[in-house]
C-alpha cells in the first residue's frame, strides 16, 4: 500500500481515538455524543472507501498512460463505490477474476471472515442512513471497531492487488 494511503488510514485512526476521549468526558446525555458520532461515521467511511479504490487505481497508474489515469481517477478513485465486501469484491473482479477469488479465498479462510463482512455492511448501512436524514443505529464504539475490521479487509485486498 502507497504510504500516502497508509497515512490516510494511520490519521483516521488517530482521529477516532481522539473522539473516543472526547465523547468520555461528555455527560451521557450530551447533544454532542451524537454529533461526534455522526462525525466518526463519515470519516471513517469515508476514508476506507477512498483507500480502498485508490490500491485498485494505483495498481495501473505504473502504466503512465494519462487516459488510463484520467478514467482511473474519475470512475474508480473517485467514483461512487461503496465500502461493502461486495462491492470490494466486484470491483476486483471488473479487473481480474483472479484477484476477485483469490480475495474472497482470503477473506473466507480466516476464522472472523462473518466479522468483517458485517463490519463493512453496516459501516456503509448507517452512513447511507444518516445521509438519508436518518439516525443511525450505531453506537461510537461500534462505529469504530467497523473502522478497524473493514481496514483488515483493505490490508487483505492490497495484499490481493499485485
Amino acid at each position: 500500500m502507497k504510504r500516502e494511503l497508509q497515512d490516510m488510514l494511520d490519521e483516521c485512526a488517530a482521529e477516532l481515538d481522539d473522539i473516543e476521549v472526547r465523547i468520555d468526558s461528555l455527560p451521557s446525555l450530551d447533544k454532542g455524543i451524537r454529533y461526534f458520532t455522526n462525525y466518526a461515521l463519515i470519516k471513517a467511511c469515508g476514508t476506507v472507501e477512498f483507500v480502498y479504490r485508490s490500491i485498485v487505481a494505483d495498481h495501473f497508474s505504473n502504466l503512465e498512460n494519462s487516459r488510463i489515469d484520467t478514467y482511473l481517477d474519475t470512475t474508480i478513485r473517485k467514483g461512487s463505490m461503496s465500502a461493502k465486501y461486495d462491492m470490494m469484491r466486484n470491483l476486483l473482479g471488473k479487473f481480474d477474476e483472479q484477484w476477485k477469488k483469490d480475495f474472497q479465498e482470503a477473506v473466507n479462510a480466516r476464522s472472523d471472515k462473518n466479522k468483517l463482512i458485517a463490519a463493512s455492511d453496516s459501516l456503509v448501512t448507517n452512513r447511507h442512513a444518516f445521509a438519508h436524514g436518518k439516525s443511525p443505529t450505531a453506537t461510537f464504539l461500534d462505529i469504530k471497531q467497523y473502522y478497524i475490521d473493514v481496514v483488515e479487509l483493505i490490508r487483505i485486498l492490497d495484499s490481493t492487488v499485485r
